[in-house]
């Protein structure tokens, strides 16, 4: 790979160590980059990933990994150690701090879409800007016969392609103060109901998309707003969630999940080395610290990589249910889970949407108690293709090759490790 110095320089001062992602720097430190510069950072991340995660040789053994399979307590243990030696900065990067493996195997039932529906509905103020695009995707999903999921997919879409078209109809007059985004999507949902969307331009007005784009919220709203287009990536049903929840205690995926992922890790170390050479800094690597971190830190030139856990919550909580779902279609249950639908799942999930969503790009004012929104970006997972097909290689693999697991016992929990973590670490940022 040819070096992209200005790619680099521009994501570490958007998206650094400390803001890890664009989505984290919008909503919860209101320092989101203009939407030109978001779009370049996905493109250079897109590309170091993609040179970054190997697809995996069946035919090589990378750290030794082939011995520590053939037993899954050995294999367990393993793959603790080496969280529990670099836990203090997986924790940094989004991993709950957890003193026991089982509990990142978790399905939060709060994620499916019935519940997240029902939250927003008894949560959301009336006529606030949630409270609006809420109504929005609710005429969606009438009009179209479709999940609240789709519906929200649907609605940020159309919201990030007509918002400076928006804008300039809630603004009263050029030279006037920004509009507030209730009164944005107020402009939308009517557009909406009489499918004039994208009709009727602005254009003939002076100065037309040529001005700021950006509306006022108050920061409540922020928060409000940013709960409900989760929306859009909570697309599965409660029997598919229990039903997850059921495969997450399963010793043979468990095994199959710890081994895919110390694969992941190993076979990733030697492109890791060449990255931070080719580069000149190991801060090269932060864009991978969902799936793995350097124990030894990104200021360090050491690379030592440890798998970062909260990968298996990710995982648990975003492909299971898309598992699930394919059992769901089969008329089947856990008993029943095999390779061919591990693989199905894992496609699944991408399809369905679990690895993008579309966020606000807000910002700080003058006023602390008011934001800014100067529009929308859809965000991918830059990682998801190369790990989608990382993952439906391996998981499968690994499941049909768990030696002497039975499907209906519970694995047993370790000793609590020696290493203690402090509990006053940043909450778990799972997606």
């Amino acid at each position: 790979m040819r070096p992209d110095r200005r790619g680099l320089e521009s994501y570490l001062r958007c998206v650094n160590e400390e803001m890890q992602t664009a989505k984290l720097a919008s909503e919860v430190w209101l320092r989101s980059a203009p939407a030109e510069v978001v779009v370049e950072n996905d493109h250079f991340v897109r590309s170091l990933v993609r040179s970054g995660l190997p697809p995996g040789d069946p035919g090589r053994d990378p750290d030794g990994l082939d011995a520590i399979a053939e037993d899954p307590v050995v294999l367990r243990e393993q793959y603790w150690q080496r969280v529990v030696r670099a836990k203090p900065v997986a924790v940094h990067f989004g991993a709950a701090d957890h003193d026991d493996l089982d509990d990142y195997f978790t399905v939060a039932a709060e994620r499916s879409t019935r519940a997240t529906l029902e939250r927003a509905r008894t949560t959301i103020s009336p006529g606030s800007p949630a409270d609006l695009l809420l109504r929005s995707i609710d005429r969606l999903a009438a009009g179209r016969g479709c999940s609240s999921s789709e519906a929200c997919r649907d609605a940020m879409r159309l919201l990030a392609a007509a918002w400076p078209e928006l804008v300039e109809r809630a603004r009263p007059a050029p030279e006037a103060a920004p509009p507030t985004v209730e009164s944005v999507l107020a402009e939308f949902h009517d557009a909406l109901r009489a499918d004039h969307l994208g009709k009727g331009s602005a254009a003939g007005r002076a100065g037309a998309h040529g001005g700021p784009v950006d509306a006022r919220l108050t920061l409540v709203e922020v928060r409000e707003l940013a709960r409900l287009y989760l929306l859009a990536r909570r697309c599965f049903t409660d029997e598919e969630v229990q039903l997850a929840q059921r495969l997450a205690r399963h010793p043979r995926l468990r095994y199959a999940l710890l081994a895919t992922h110390l694969r992941l890790v190993a076979e990733s170390a030697e492109t890791a080395v060449r990255l931070a050479a080719d580069w000149g800094t190991t801060r090269v690597l932060l864009p991978f610290t969902e799936a793995f971190v350097n124990r030894a830190g990104y200021a360090s030139p050491v690379i030592d990589l440890a798998p970062n856990p909260k990968l298996i919550t990710v995982l648990c909580n975003n492909v299971l249910p898309a598992v699930a779902g394919e059992l769901i279609g089969r008329n089947a249950d856990e008993d029943v889970l095999d390779a061919e639908v591990l693989a199905a799942g894992v496609q699944a999930a991408a399809r369905r949407g679990v690895f993008a969503v579309t966020i606000g790009l807000f910002g700080e004012t003058e006023r602390r108690d008011v934001a800014s929104l100067s529009g929308f970006s859809r965000r991918v997972c830059p990682a998801a293709t190369p790990f989608a097909a990382f993952c439906r290689q391996w998981l499968p693999y690994y499941f049909d090759r768990c030696p002497g697991a039975s499907a209906r016992r519970e694995p047993s929990r370790p000793d609590a490790p020696e290493t203690s973590i402090s509990r006053a670490s940043r909450p778990c940022r799972t997606c």
